[in-house]
């Protein structure tokens, strides 16, 4: 639409000035030159027309590919032909309509000043369009590219959004598997819990934002398999401030940071673990922040797992910034009880919120 735009402007512009042209030109035969109104208006209107014909016919028939390290010599050439053609074509149509021997004569000393004009009218023409379709053509590519990035960021996340969850279902469904033969009634448990899960899961898949009640919500569903999986080993204190519950945030942001607690807090050890979960709404943002200890021999050297690099990739695309995920690691405090003394590994994650009635307009905040 914008280049269908440009161009009718100029046309429009063009057949302006031609007008003008042609007003002046007809005052000029008549008050200065004597002429019939009827030559006047014949000479002034009739060669301006078959200008504005020429021009019509090189934006719609005659549109060629001009090579940008000649482009000015070719226009230049290009009008002139056409120019020669405009002449003639008066010539025929004008000079030899009117038995008046004044005209003819003025017709053949005007020849070369009439061509003149034409050439410059032409040249301009021509020169306005090329960037015009230039512009336009540069607007197209740029569209095609924004869409053609729109659609790779889209695939990304929507790649990462898959990769969330295989192997948490894996490990519920190798739990399902032991807890059948010696704990059926948890092992039904787990499996209805798990089946609600996942048809919360493919409920969000088609929303670009949810309240954070519903992200909760299914945070909730997920910590109640894993506690059914590992029994009174994981015991979660969860502070989260009623005052977000309406906010709007983009699905699966939350559960690959309890994930990576879990994972990280409870594989390799045999004891209790307690996770904390803390979340408020501050200047427009989501903060979420969950504790988990851990053992720094049992962690492997791979760094924080793919969870949480999935998280920060996914913010990125979200809204281009790195610096909205913060983990990091404290050791156990000096005089702390040897028996409960743990490392203790923070991430905390900073989400741009949507507030309830501005839903188009996602809040992006400032930089801590």
């Amino acid at each position: 639409m914008p280049s269908y735009f440009n161009t009718l402007n100029v046309k429009l512009s063009a057949a302006i000035i031609l007008l003008t042209i042609s007003t002046a030109q007809f005052y000029w035969l008549c008050a200065f030159k004597g002429f019939p109104v009827d030559i006047a208006l014949a000479d002034a209107l009739g060669s301006n027309l078959l200008l504005y014909g020429i021009f019509l016919f090189l934006e719609y028939g005659f549109s060629h590919y001009v090579p940008p390290i000649a482009r000015y010599g070719i226009i230049a050439a290009q009008s002139f032909g056409f120019c020669i053609a405009w002449l003639l074509l008066c010539q025929w149509t004008l000079k030899n309509s009117f038995d008046n021997k004044a005209y003819t004569v003025f017709w053949n000393d005007t020849f070369y000043i009439r061509g003149l004009i034409g050439w410059i009218l032409l040249c301009d023409y021509n020169l306005i369009n090329y960037f015009v379709r230039h512009l336009s053509n540069q607007d197209s590519l740029s569209e095609q590219e924004q869409h053609s990035l729109q659609l790779r960021k889209e695939a990304e996340l929507f790649k990462l959004r898959q990769q969330l969850h295989p192997h948490f279902l894996f490990n519920s469904l190798n739990s399902i598997n032991a807890l059948i033969g010696k704990e059926p009634k948890h092992a039904r448990t787990m499996v209805q819990q798990l089946s609600e899960f996942l048809r919360h899961t493919l409920k969000k898949e088609d929303n670009d934002l949810i309240t954070i009640q519903e992200e909760l919500e299914d945070l909730r569903i997920y910590l109640s398999i894993e506690q059914v999986r590992f029994g009174h080993r994981l015991t979660i204190e969860e502070h989260i401030h009623t005052d977000c519950m309406e906010a709007r945030i983009p699905p699966f942001l939350l559960q690959p940071l309890v994930e990576n607690a879990i994972k990280y807090g409870l594989y390799g050890t045999t004891g209790p673990v307690t996770i904390y979960i803390k979340g408020t709404l501050t200047q427009d943002q989501f903060l979420f922040s969950i504790v988990n200890p851990y053992d720094p021999d049992a962690v492997t050297t791979k760094g924080t797992g793919f969870g949480l690099e999935s998280v920060r990739r996914r913010l990125y695309l979200l809204f281009a910034r790195n610096d909205l995920l913060v983990v990091q690691s404290q050791p156990p405090e000096p005089d702390s009880d040897p028996e409960h003394a743990h490392h203790h590994f923070t991430a905390t994650i900073s989400i741009p919120v949507t507030l309830p009635g501005n839903e188009q307009q996602p809040v992006t905040p400032t930089n801590n």
